[in-house]
């Protein structure tokens, strides 16, 4: 049960027992109905106190959750994002408060009604009574103000009463009047005018439960996989190249799978209302897949009220498949009696058989689904609700994703606004914040994705259906919702019905026309609906129109003229206005385009190679025109939205991964920038995004990403095309950097900035602080505090009191600690003399970015418990150049307690601006409001100087209640420095204390494994816990394991607590000249690699300098050092070196030859190591087996393991 379903329930189950609580609730309601207790009730307080208790729901919530449950803690358990519904019954309670002042307040006195006395004993006698009646009332003024004055304290108390009775009114008996139009819905939605419905609860419980039960492969929406037998087999491949999908998984799952409940936690307490219309499900199918087919007919039937569901219709056009005829007739008729089965007596297409469907069927909504898809928990009332109340309405679910692979379900987002370009392709944008009432509210949308939404059958036919002359399928979604929209209906999404949907890898079925139906389709659309905005889309692709036949449109064009339709500028007005902005109908001018040449072999340009959506590009001979190729896999355009689209399609270049030569893909086209921004960069002939540009391998004719090395022919290329005026223009011209467009709120909280430095540089400490005043909105810098850890440089003590005197006394202030205490101690100094209501923590050697410090404070005033951690850029140590790190990733360690990034997930964002949580930050740079940073205690005193602080912060936030989000439009630059110049200010390990301090107090049995690393050193003495144990008592934390599954569930696969065995481990043995081994030297404080004489013992060397590991990873990882080795670029002659391992392949993918004793580069047997014995060093030369230098042997080696190279490890990527 949720956590918040429990906190209601609770507190309404406790009143509704409770006969003094329903006594109250019936005077209270008595009184605002005859007014009887307007004289004695005053409420002026509580209407003026509301707006302070809404500020302070958590502190109502936590009141409430002690009250309904006496071993809660006080500490909100409850998630912000799971209070939405407590927050629409505040606002009703704002509105009753409101209502019954407006009563009190409009009562007129009460007064005598009499003849005027005409005697003076008369008047006389009125003027004693006026004295008395004045008397009265001031007594009766005294009691009430007696009466304020008592309930004054109570102000919030009487709020959350006045909350719990709405909560408690809204469960016992929630009802809705609706304006019901005559005869829409068959007899028991006739005939009054207005009718009262009871709302009610329709979710099946039991059968939830039943679910939450089963095991098996696939249930619970989880991925499933195939033995090591099958999988690969030729069964798998054939069944996989006739569907599109990994059919013979899906046969290995049952076809009652249970699913993940994707929906919002407040999806789970919504009622919808106690008679809703009949449906009719309408699932049509061509050759599709006995198991997924079932699927889809049996999650219908398992998660629809039985009332509600009136038949289940299946078309099947046409198919040849013989499972699909008498044993698909023979199970429908023994198992599924609501379902009917019509047949198409050849291919008549989608949309033809959908109409045929809904010819059929007799309920009064129809819903339309394909037939690869699975319902979820409560799909339909979800749909029905807003047909029920506006009949000219069609509700389109929210599409959540299974893969195609493993038949994994995973969400795709919380739901989007649906658009079009002027190619037709179907597009999806953010929610409208004024469209997101509450999580659980539809909201409209311009254009349905396609196969999935709900619509009345009177309005369906009405609207005359699909145009009948559509064919096969294609923009039948633009027509359906062109033609709602401009003939008087709506079209919405419900976020609380979700169905995952299988995308096929590709469309395994062969095309059934000999023309181009789709876009005779499109030209239909555009003839009949678009107006004047059709020759946009004709312009786009004139010849390709030119000879579409768009046939006879008399009949749909009569009924438009029948409806009285509105024009297509009123849709784009009024209906869809994003469109003229995002995608302009008229397509500004390229910075560059044609084909893309590669300068290092000019006869080969990039080319798709036909290989589809998220597979890499490559290679492959240039067309002769390079300007206008005729080969349209290689024409490209770097478009005005700052990406590289293909010209005749919807894909963009795509880079999902930042690690060195990571593959260069083909997706669609999202037009937000992030992983599909490149700058062609006319004079060094670089495509650039974010510190790496495309690179190629000549000879494996692949294209991939490095970092941008001007000196590398690889990485220089020529478009057909180039408009140099418009790329020398390109900070002014084009589509809007990301960010620049977004709104804060208007009232921030003001920041502390805390600037701990040690021995830090002149002019980086300086920039630092100037860069943070010039790049800050002024009225949110409270202050910035810069505390000196007790540095020895004499112009860090009073010639930076006198500069920070001169010119920057208002804002800035310098600590002096009087020795060095370390960064951890540093930062708790300064949060301790802040002021600021939002402390933010930065290093001394950082550069603010443009409009930095509101993205990090807007997400705090949300909720107070939110840590928000800035982008960190690179700023080059030896040129200072600022280098973008890249579009961000989730912050994680492996179980050597080292810092590592996961890639983001699907559901992790919505668009390049939005925040993402991150289990762990990257260390010094995070705002965190003052009041939650002291409620977890600040850091733990106890850690010295630096080493695991950002663990210890990290976990205790999302343990203790808390979250961790990073903005990608707050960017901060960082010196990395090559090493570190400062001694060691302690003479034992104080960084594996600190990492024992950290298991000991917050990683419960986890712990264990981050000991079994390295026994011997985490032997030290971790120091007295008992402080923190017990703040960690006093908060009621969570779990560690409940971290590791709720907050980084994908670290435990990455990294692994139990490290898989390695390939091989030991000294890198050159067998050509058998003396020589590979090792690290150290060379101007930098490691590097060479050949050096060979230690003894080669299995275990006794010189960790020639210790290495080929690990499971398929890197190879120096010993006692975080680094691997690593290849640049894979050229002849390219050197080895040592690089942080980043874990992502790449160029640190290596392979060991078992026969040949030789070590490839990456997968493909290009390159090998060679050894160059003259010089002494390790290069990289085309792999011959006639080379002796390129023969190796390593220490230990597991045999069956690296002969089954592609079988151990993770999974190579692509």
């Amino acid at each position: 049960m949720e956590k918040g379903m429990v906190f209601a329930g609770g507190v309404v189950e406790k009143l509704k027992n409770n006969e003094v609580a329903r006594k109250l609730v019936g005077k209270m309601l008595g009184a605002m109905s005859d007014q009887r207790g307007k004289r004695s009730v005053q409420i002026d307080a509580a209407v003026t106190n509301y707006n302070t208790a809404n500020f302070q729901k958590v502190e109502i919530h936590k009141t409430l959750t002690n009250e309904a449950s006496k071993n809660r803690s006080s500490t909100c358990p409850i998630a912000q994002n799971e209070l939405n519904w407590i927050e629409t019954v505040l606002i009703a309670v704002q509105h009753a408060l409101g209502e019954m002042n407006k009563i009190i307040n409009g009562q007129k006195t009460l007064c005598l009604v009499g003849n005027h006395p005409s005697s003076h004993l008369d008047r006389v006698g009125a003027a004693m009574d006026d004295k008395l009646r004045k008397a009265r009332k001031a007594r009766l003024r005294s009691v009430i103000r007696s009466i304020i004055k008592f309930l004054y304290p109570l102000r919030y108390l009487l709020v959350i009463v006045v909350t719990v009775i709405i909560v408690l009114l809204f469960r016992q008996r929630n009802r809705l009047t609706l304006d019901m139009g005559v005869g829409h819905f068959g007899e028991h939605f006739r005939p009054q005018k207005i009718r009262v419905f009871e709302k009610i609860d329709y979710h099946n419980y039991e059968q939830m439960q039943s679910d939450l039960n089963r095991v098996g492969p696939g249930e619970q929406g989880k991925a499933a996989t195939l033995s090591p037998e099958e999988s690969g087999g030729e069964r798998q491949k054939e069944l996989y190249y006739k569907n599109g999908f990994n059919a013979l998984l899906s046969d290995k799952i049952s076809v009652n799978r249970s699913i993940a409940d994707l929906r919002h936690p407040s999806c789970k307490l919504q009622t919808y209302l106690n008679q809703l219309p009949l449906a009719s499900v309408v699932v049509p199918f061509y050759e599709e897949h006995w198991t997924t087919l079932l699927r889809t007919v049996h999650s219908v039937l398992n998660r629809s009220p039985p009332h509600l569901l009136k038949e289940v219709i299946i078309v099947d056009d046409g198919s040849t498949k013989e499972f699909l005829h008498g044993q698909l007739e023979d199970y429908v008729k023994r198992n599924l009696p609501k379902v009917k089965i019509v047949r198409q007596p050849e291919r008549t297409g989608l949309i033809k058989a959908r109409l045929a469907g809904a010819r059929v069927a007799t309920g009064e909504v129809l819903v339309f689904l394909d037939s690869h898809t699975e319902a979820g928990y409560n799909w339909l009332p979800p749909l029905l609700e807003p047909i029920a109340e506006n009949p000219k309405t069609c509700v389109c679910p929210l599409i959540d994703v299974i893969d195609d692979q493993t038949f994994d379900l995973h969400a795709q987002d919380e739901g989007g606004r649906g658009l079009f370009d002027w190619t037709f392709h179907y597009k999806r944008i953010v929610v409208k914040n004024e469209d997101r009432i509450s999580p659980t509210a539809p909201f409209p949308s311009p254009v349905m994705a396609g196969g999935l939404f709900a619509i009345g059958t009177e309005f369906f036919w009405e609207l005359g259906g699909y145009d009948e002359e559509l064919d096969i399928w294609g923009a039948e979604q633009y027509e359906i919702s062109f033609k709602i929209w401009q003939c008087g209906g709506r079209m919405l999404d419900a976020p609380c019905s979700r169905f995952g949907h299988i995308y096929r890898s590709y469309s395994p079925f062969p095309n059934s026309r000999k023309y181009d139906f789709i876009t005779r389709n499109h030209k239909r659309v555009a003839e009949i609906w678009m107006d004047e905005y059709k020759q946009y889309i004709y312009d786009r692709d004139p010849e390709r129109y030119a000879k579409a036949d768009a046939g006879d449109m008399s009949k749909m064009r009569a009924i438009r003229q029948k409806l009285q339709c509105k024009p297509f500028k009123w849709f784009l007005q009024e209906v869809a206005p994003e469109i003229i902005e995002l995608y302009p109908p008229v397509e500004p001018d390229p910075f560059a385009s044609g084909s893309i040449q590669s300068v290092a072999d000019p006869t080969h340009c990039i080319d798709t190679m036909q290989r589809g959506r998220g597979k890499p590009i490559g290679m492959y001979p240039c067309s002769n025109n390079l300007a206008v190729p005729t080969n349209r896999n290689q024409y490209f355009i770097h478009s005005w939205h700052r990406d590289i689209q293909l010209k005749y399609g919807e894909e963009c270049f795509d880079v999902p991964e930042s690690a060195p030569r990571s593959p260069v893909t083909i997706f669609t086209c999202h037009y937000h920038q992030g992983n599909q921004f490149f700058q062609y960069d006319y004079k060094t002939q670089q495509i650039k995004r974010n510190g790496l540009c495309i690179d190629s391998d000549p000879i494996a004719k692949e294209v991939f990403v490095n970092p941008c090395n001007s000196d590398s022919i690889t990485q220089r290329w020529k478009f057909g095309s180039v408009n140099l005026k418009l790329l020398k223009q390109w900070k002014t011209y084009g589509a809007k950097f990301i960010c620049h467009h977004i709104t804060y709120s208007k009232h921030l909280p003001q920041a502390s900035i805390i600037v701990p430095f040690y021995e830090e540089h002149w002019t980086t400490l300086l920039r630092t602080v100037h860069s943070v005043i010039h790049r800050t909105p002024p009225a949110l810098l409270k202050e910035i505090i810069l505390v000196d850890d007790g540095s020895l440089k004499p112009f860090l003590k009073k010639p930076l009191d006198d500069y920070v005197a001169k010119h920057l006394e208002h804002l800035v202030r310098v600590i002096h600690l009087p020795e060095r205490s370390g960064l951890i101690t540093a930062r708790l100094s300064g949060a301790k003399l802040a002021k600021g209501e939002i402390l933010l923590f930065l290093d001394s050697h950082v550069e603010a970015g443009i409009n930095w410090l509101p993205p990090l404070l807007e997400p705090i005033v949300h909720d107070y418990r939110t840590c928000v951690c800035p982008f960190i850029d690179v700023i080059k140590d030896d040129t200072f150049e600022f280098v973008p790190q890249d579009e961000g990733a989730r912050g994680a360690f492996d179980w050597n307690m080292l810092y590592k990034r996961l890639p983001l997930r699907p559901e992790d964002q919505k668009d390049p601006t939005q925040p993402f949580s991150s289990p762990v930050m990257a260390g010094g740079l995070f705002a965190i409001s003052a009041r939650f940073f002291w409620e977890l205690g600040g850091y733990d005193e106890k850690l010295e100087i630096w080493g695991a602080e950002q663990y210890e912060l990290s976990f205790k936030i999302w343990m203790c209640g808390g979250q961790m989000i990073d903005v990608p439009c707050s960017r901060v630059g960082h010196i990395y420095r090559s090493y570190s110049p400062f001694p060691n200010a302690r003479t034992y390990d104080f960084v594996a204390k600190n990492h024992k301090r950290v298991a000991e107090v917050w990683m419960d049995e986890y712990k264990q494994y981050v000991y079994d690393r390295d026994p011997i050193r985490y032997a030290i003495d971790a120091g007295d816990l008992a402080k923190m144990k017990q703040l960690r008592r006093t908060l009621k934390c969570k779990s560690f394991r409940w971290y590791m599954q709720e907050i980084a569930p994908d670290l435990i696969d990455k990294y692994p607590p139990v490290e898989p065995d390695d390939f091989a481990a030991g000294a890198i043995q050159n067998l050509a000249n058998m003396n020589l081994c590979v090792e690290v030297r150290d060379q101007s404080g930098k490691e590097h690699l060479v050949l050096a004489l060979c230690v003894n013992n080669k299995s275990t060397p006794e010189r960790t300098a020639q210790h290495f590991r080929f690990t499971w990873r398929r890197d190879l990882k120096a010993i006692g050092s975080s680094k691997c080795v690593d290849v640049p670029n894979h050229a002849v002659g390219e050197e080895l070196n040592l690089f942080d391992c980043h874990d992502q392949q790449g160029n640190q993918l290596f392979q060991y030859d078992v026969d040949t004793k030789q070590i490839f580069v990456g997968k493909d047997k290009v390159y090998c190591f060679e050894a160059d014995e003259n010089n002494r060093k390790l290069f990289i030369n085309r792999c011959s087996k006639a080379i002796e230098s390129q023969r190796w042997r390593i220490g230990q080696m597991n045999v069956e393991r690296l002969r089954n190279w592609l079988k151990y490890g993770p999974k190579l990527y692509s």
